[in-house]
């Protein structure tokens, strides 16, 4: 498999992606769907046309946000892992934290990653083989040691309320670090991990291609991601990453 010229495909994809979405970020929002929690815009669905009309040239099944499967996964086979707007109430509010996310996947291996920042022309990808890189240029997550020292983002569940008790282990769990950022769209925030900027990334409850893109970013910076089923619910994620081991401690 020449990994090399998949992740060039996905350029391609999310390029495509970013110049639509750009447009339409300076319009006014084409609202599907809100109810108190989510959103899903006009904006969503033609990001993910344009992604998925390229990604079909490749002989993989693709899962993404809004339509789901598109052709039906084979075990043992790697598989597209789309987010064609991650931050999607952001980008309805104008507030500039939101990304395109692709991921390739092999079971539960992470074969590249691609998060485009398309407000800011930030393009972050990454192979096992050649590592992770910012517009073309190496990138590594940072030498924090310790909890204490970092910065860690995170976000609330949007399908759930937290228990009382379960928000008060999420809060001590946040305590350990220097300071917290909620920036909106999982995807950036772990684009942030791989290159330095953020320390660590932790939330329950989030869904794969929130995270596939991002977690890849990571591991190929050379950070820890720990990603973990939730049972019974499909593609639901719990995820904590770091750049390094002993930050999650």
């Amino acid at each position: 498999m020449n990994i090399q010229e998949y992740l060039e495909l996905a350029i391609i994809a999310v390029h495509r992606s970013g110049v639509i979405l750009s447009d339409l970020y300076r319009q006014p929002c084409q609202v599907l769907y809100e109810d108190e929690r989510d959103i899903k815009l006009q904006a969503d669905r033609e990001s993910e046309s344009t992604i998925i009309d390229v990604l079909e040239s490749t002989p993989f099944a693709i899962l993404s946000e809004e339509g789901g499967w598109v052709r039906d996964y084979v075990l043992n086979e790697p598989f597209w892992v789309v987010d064609p707007l991650d931050g999607t109430l952001n980008f309805s509010r104008k507030i500039p934290f939101c990304a395109v996310s692709i991921a390739l996947m092999k079971d539960e291996e992470f074969l590249l990653g691609v998060v485009y920042d398309f407000i800011r022309q930030e393009m972050f990808t990454g192979t096992k083989e050649s590592g992770s890189f910012l517009n073309n240029t190496p990138v590594k997550v940072s030498n924090i040691k310790r909890a204490k020292d970092g910065i860690v983002a995170t976000g609330l569940p949007v399908y759930r309320p937290y228990t009382e008790k379960e928000f008060q282990e999420y809060i001590q769990e946040l305590r350990k670090y220097r300071r917290v950022r909620f920036l909106g769209s999982s995807a950036l925030s772990l684009a942030y991990v791989a290159c330095g900027r953020i320390d660590a990334f932790i939330q329950d409850e989030i869904m794969l291609w929130d995270i596939a893109g991002g977690s890849a970013l990571i591991q190929f910076a050379g950070g820890d991601v720990r990603v973990y089923d939730i049972p019974g619910v499909p593609f639901t994620k719990k995820i904590r990453t770091a750049c390094r081991k002993e930050v999650l401690l």
